[in-house]
């Protein structure tokens, strides 16, 4: 679990946002959602060490600030919006996952390995695993930056609109990944800018409004908020009855 309470980020002279009293917990899909430059993605670098806060995150019950980066790295898991199209090849890439469960040398035992063929399964990267990172598409590249984080087995994970450049199908599949990993205890906490796909897969939503991140509710309720999500979004969302629509959740004019 990560627990954020009373904290605050400021933008060096400009605007800060803050969190009264936020929990993200294992077996969840919690999403946040909000206007662009609301504090989405810096939440999430906070979280994961990259970002300067006042206030307090722990993780687990133990103070972030205070972890060391091989403690928080078995903690939490962090994959930024903007990857790299490194020279290596896709299993390589998953192996960096490891890192915080070794020692000097940097070698890979039985358990490291199992923990990264399993990682390269359920992303679907398996049979890419010897592909150079930078002969993947987007999508196939933002598959194998999941597994390296998955491969890393850490309880929580954090994302930061992980689908941007994935299709359709590659998007659909991604999403029943995150399903996946929670049934196995872990969290996610993810930043998405899309609005059916949020409401269709999370657990909980957290909206970030007016510098501050409003208390996390299911898709659910969040619907019956229709001046709140019209108010940050011109839209609002409903639940749709009808057969063979991509979401259970769509986007309407009011």
């Amino acid at each position: 679990m990560i627990e954020v309470r009373d904290l605050k980020i400021q933008y060096g002279t400009g605007p800060s946002f803050s969190v009264s009293d936020a929990s993200f917990n294992a077996n969840e899909i919690s999403c946040i959602i909000g206007q662009n430059g609301s504090g989405k993605s810096t939440l999430l670098r906070a979280i994961a060490g990259q970002k300067q806060y006042t206030g307090s995150i722990t993780i687990s019950g133990r103070q972030c600030r205070n972890l060391t980066f091989r403690e928080r790295a078995r903690m939490v898991s962090y994959l930024p919006q903007h990857l790299r199209a490194v020279n290596i090849d896709v299993r390589t890439l998953a192996e960096h996952g490891r890192y915080p469960y070794q020692g000097a040398f940097r070698n890979l035992d039985a358990v490291d390995n199992e923990c990264v063929d399993k990682a390269l399964e359920i992303t679907g990267m398996r049979e890419l695993e010897h592909r150079n990172i930078k002969e993947l598409s987007g999508g196939e590249m933002q598959r194998a930056y999941l597994a390296m984080v998955i491969a890393q087995n850490s309880r929580m994970i954090l994302l930061d609109e992980p689908t941007t450049y994935m299709d359709q199908l590659y998007r659909e599949q991604f999403y029943h990944i995150l399903r996946t990993l929670t049934d196995e205890s872990r969290g996610i906490v993810m930043v998405c800018h899309e609005l059916e796909p949020a409401f269709a897969y999370s657990d909980r939503i957290f909206l970030m409004e007016n510098g501050k991140l409003q208390d996390g509710l299911s898709p659910e309720d969040l619907c019956e908020k229709k001046d709140v999500i019209i108010r940050n979004f011109g839209v609002t969302m409903r639940r749709s009855r009808e057969a063979g629509t991509l979401y259970p959740y769509v986007m309407s004019r009011g």
